[in-house]
């Protein structure tokens, strides 16, 4: 699927921008455009959940399903998708935090650790599947689990254990030796 001009304008207005970056010391610093209401997440708790119109919900939702197509279409997986890293600034939502991000045509084995992110947000394959290459489906997951917390208000998996992901990661891990 592709945006026609308007759409691809429209994209690019949900993915956080860097005003500036510097090295300095051997570390780079960077200036971020600024995001008023913070992340996502507590935006769903901070406006009050039950006082956003459903229009808006949906508006929220499209634009940053819009925001994932266009780096789909540029050839980038994000593999960090979460309510912690979609920042809003008056009403908009910011895909941020492209730090575990690839090129399609970079993925290798060795670069798709299973554990990269937030464990309530990474697809299920990744958890079963030794060396499982993330690709544009796991966004898809992530953009599903992202649509679920709008909807609810609520972040996903509330029980969630991180340690069950490791115990299964062990587990197969231990198959293997015998």
């Amino acid at each position: 699927m592709s945006l026609n001009y308007y759409e691809e304008f429209r994209a690019i207005q949900t993915l956080f921008r860097s005003m500036q970056s510097q090295k300095e010391c051997g570390h780079y610093n960077m200036i971020l455009e600024y995001a008023n209401e913070g992340t996502l997440r507590e935006y769903l708790k901070t406006t009050n959940f039950t006082r956003l119109q459903w229009v808006d919900k949906l508006r929220i939702a499209k634009e940053i399903a819009l925001g994932l197509l266009f780096l789909h279409n540029k050839g980038i997986i994000h593999r960090d998708l979460h309510s912690k890293n979609i920042l809003i600034h008056q009403g908009q939502p910011k895909i941020a935090d492209f730090g575990l991000s690839k090129q399609i045509n970079e993925m290798s084995t060795s670069s798709s650790s299973s554990f990269h992110g937030m464990p309530e947000y990474i697809d299920p394959k990744c958890f079963i599947i030794p060396n499982y290459k993330r690709d544009k489906k796991s966004d898809v997951y992530s953009l599903g689990v992202i649509l679920w917390e709008i909807s609810s208000g609520r972040s996903p998996f509330q029980n969630f254990e991180p340690k069950i992901a490791l115990c299964v990661h062990i587990s197969k891990e231990l198959e293997k030796v015998r």
